[in-house]
């Protein structure tokens, strides 16, 4: 008896792994040297996978105020663009009334219509009347035409419908890192995954390739997350 009882004791202090589908308890060295990389490992996804879906709720609250500024200035240059057509309307039935009594050689009700052109239109006229328009055929058709023709609506309604899609190219990039970080947060998933299954498997040999390939994933999604942008500039 006491023999038998002296192999059954040999044969417990040298057996390394238990059957699988059993949780593996370190009893030699090489498992216990797995373990510390498994809890290193764990640690390390657990604290990844919180920071990334931090900065993923960052950034996804970063587009949804980036996308709403666009709108907004959307609805500005909207509304500049009405204003300027609306001057242009009317600086084009002020010319139209000058250019009715010029033809009719009213001079006098021709020079009170161009008493009362914008600032926007007189600039352009004078540089429409340097080309001899009544004359050459090849001349604009009226000074609306011209380059000098400008509104401050109109430059208003260029430079905020400009800055709105700076905003949203914004917005997109911002989408985009949320959905990498949360890409990174799927890795990391499946790391933990790996680490969580490889204590039912009962070779060491097996745990270990999956302990490394969880390892590669941590650290390889670690490196690429933390190069990731944490914000976004317009």
């Amino acid at each position: 008896m006491d023999e038998a009882g002296d192999q059954d004791e040999h044969r417990d202090e040298h057996r390394d792994e238990e059957a699988t589908g059993e949780e593996q308890v370190a009893n030699s060295p090489r498992e216990r040297a797995l373990e510390l990389v498994i809890t290193v490992l764990l640690s390390l996804s657990a604290l990844l996978s919180a920071w990334c879906a931090y900065q993923s709720t960052q950034l996804s609250g970063e587009q949804t105020q980036l996308d709403s500024r666009a709108s907004v200035l959307q609805l500005q240059a909207f509304r500049a663009e009405q204003r300027a057509t609306q001057q242009a309307q009317a600086d084009l039935g002020a010319f139209d009334r000058w250019l009715e009594a010029t033809s009719d050689g009213n001079t006098v009700r021709a020079s009170f219509a161009e008493q009362r052109f914008s600032a926007e239109l007189d600039t352009a006229f004078r540089a429409w009347l340097a080309l001899d328009p009544l004359t050459d055929p090849d001349a604009p058709g009226s000074p609306l035409e011209m380059t000098e023709y400008v509104t401050p609506d109109e430059t208003a309604s260029t430079r905020l419908e400009d800055e709105a899609q700076r905003y949203e190219a914004a917005a997109e990039v911002a989408d985009g890192g949320a959905g990498d970080f949360v890409l990174a947060v799927v890795l990391l998933a499946a790391a933990l995954f790996l680490l969580g299954i490889q204590s039912r498997i009962g070779v060491f040999e097996l745990r270990a390739i999956m302990v490394g390939i969880a390892g590669v994933i941590v650290v390889g999604t670690g490196i690429w997350a933390l190069g990731l942008p944490t914000t976004v500039g317009v």
